[in-house]
Order: structure tokens, then C-alpha cells, then sequence
């Protein structure tokens, strides 16, 4: 078993070219296993076959980014035709969907009204379709989600609870990943049955540090997001799986708990959730 698991990682970005192997290895060297997430299809299948290259200790997540969902995505009603994600879903590597959700925080300014509606309007509307349409494929084939939001968690929240209850809910729930919400949102998450997710990003000081000390220790889990969010805030060094660590000790501090007992409490949090972990 585990010492840590990186609930959240993009180790098909180009920047782990030359050396994603050595990248790996020092990650499983120190007990910690990865869970190496897609945007689209294409970094999707390039996470599976990442995940394939190792026996043990790496997995994958299939999904669409919210960012990479535009005004053409779901235009004049067409479905997403998920059944090339879905194909993907089915290797045994894979443990859950992700990433998907929504993203307002980069929306174009609106250019006024007319009877079409604006291209923010209409990205919004194709995110959320999208994001709906992961959540039928979440319970179809029994898979957590990863969820990404940003600047949308009161829209987010308001489909994860209309699912729940006129949908006879969805079976396997998930993460919402580098998590940015108030403490109310993560109550209305945990309620859903979601866990939560922190960074290295909590080395800058004062980050969501109320809602670091609240959150129950049966609701948090760890991430690198890397190559992004190096836990030291000052290195221009990219991020990596093997600096997990580092983000647990700070976060430890910030709740006033040993690293150590963080580790085992996050890592038993994440087997639970992503279930396929353990086959």
C-alpha cells in the first residue's frame, strides 16, 4: 500500500519529455502512488498509456477540461459523443473521470445583447452540458469524479444536488480537486459526499486556511497538480509527484497534526474514493 496518494497529476505534459520515467520512479521510490489526469482525449489516451508502463503505483483519469469546452462543443443540441471516453474508461488503469466541471475565471467580456446569446453565456451552457453528461457516464460506469471548478461553485453545487435528487443520485461521487471554495461550499460538497483537495499552494500562507483547519479528516486528500503549484512558492522548479510531501507537512502544520498522521488519513481517504486503487 500507499504512502501518499497524488490524487491529481498531469504527467502527460510535454515538460516530462525526457525524463517521465526518472519523474515516476522517484515518486514510487518514496511510497507515493499517482493518479495522472487528461484534459481531453488526447492527453486522455496519452494517461492511460502512461499508467500502462507501470505494474503498480500509477493510474489514470479521462475527461474534458471545462477550459477546453468552447461554443461549438454541444452546438445546436448535439450530445458529446462520449463513447471514445468511455472506451478509455474501460482500461483497468483507469479510477475515475476527470477532469471536467466549470471554469468562469478566463470567459470573454460580453459584447452586448441581441437575440444571440453571448460567447460567455454559451460556454457556460456547453460547459455545463458536458459536466451533465460526465455525470450519467460517472454512474453508468460507476467511476468517482474529479472535479475541476473555478468561480463556479454555487452553479457547480446547484447540478450536483438537482442530480442527487432527481437522479437517484450518481454511485461513486469523488474529489473536488484543488479546492478554492468558502467553507459553506465545502459543507454542501461533503453533504454530497464529495471530498475535498489541497496543493502545495498552501505554502503561501493564509489560502482557504479556515477551511484547511474545518475540513474533517474523512474529507481531505492530497495533490500535486504538477507540473504546476510547487509547493515552494518561490522555486521556478516544475512540480512533481515525489514533492508531494512537502505540501502534506505544511498543510499538517496548518492543522495542527502530525505529517505522518495526515499521510495515513488522506491516503486511507483516497483508496476509499478511488476505489480501483485497490484491485
Amino acid at each position: 500500500m500507499p504512502k501518499l496518494v497524488d490524487t491529481h497529476a498531469h504527467l502527460d505534459a510535454s515538460i516530462y519529455e525526457r525524463d517521465l520515467d526518472i519523474v515516476v520512479r522517484r515518486a514510487l521510490q518514496e511510497g507515493i502512488w499517482i493518479v495522472t489526469v487528461g484534459t481531453d482525449y488526447a492527453s486522455s489516451r496519452r494517461a492511460v498509456e502512461i499508467a500502462r508502463r507501470y505494474p503498480e503505483g500509477v493510474f489514470a483519469a479521462v475527461g474534458l477540461h471545462p477550459l477546453r469546452v468552447g461554443t461549438r462543443d454541444m452546438a445546436d443540441d448535439k450530445l458529446l459523443d462520449l463513447e471514445k471516453f468511455q472506451e478509455l474508461a474501460s482500461d483497468p488503469k483507469v479510477v475515475a473521470l476527470g477532469d471536467v466541471g466549470l471554469d468562469y475565471h478566463d470567459l470573454p467580456a460580453p459584447v452586448g445583447r441581441g437575440d444571440r446569446p453571448d460567447l460567455a453565456e454559451r460556454i457556460r451552457t456547453n460547459q455545463k452540458k458536458v459536466l451533465s453528461r460526465f455525470l450519467e457516464l460517472s454512474r453508468e460506469l460507476r467511476l468517482p469524479l474529479l472535479l475541476h471548478c473555478r468561480e463556479a461553485h454555487q452553479e457547480m453545487l446547484e447540478i450536483l444536488e438537482t442530480w442527487d435528487r432527481t437522479s437517484r443520485g450518481f454511485d461513486s461521487r469523488g474529489i473536488v480537486h484543488h479546492f478554492s471554495g468558502t467553507w459553506k461550499e465545502a459543507r454542501r460538497y461533503f453533504n454530497l459526499d464529495f471530498l475535498i483537495s489541497f496543493t502545495g499552494l498552501v505554502a503561501h500562507g493564509g489560502y482557504r486556511l479556515d477551511v484547511i483547519r474545518k475540513t474533517p479528516p474523512n474529507r481531505l486528500v492530497v495533490e500535486s497538480e504538477c507540473p504546476h503549484l510547487t509547493p515552494n512558492p518561490w522555486s521556478i522548479r516544475r512540480n512533481e509527484p515525489s514533492y508531494l510531501g512537502h505540501a502534506v507537512e505544511r498543510l499538517a502544520t496548518a492543522r495542527g497534526v502530525k505529517p505522518d498522521e495526515l499521510a495515513v488519513q488522506t491516503t486511507k481517504n483516497a483508496l476509499r474514493t478511488l476505489r480501483k486503487l485497490n484491485r
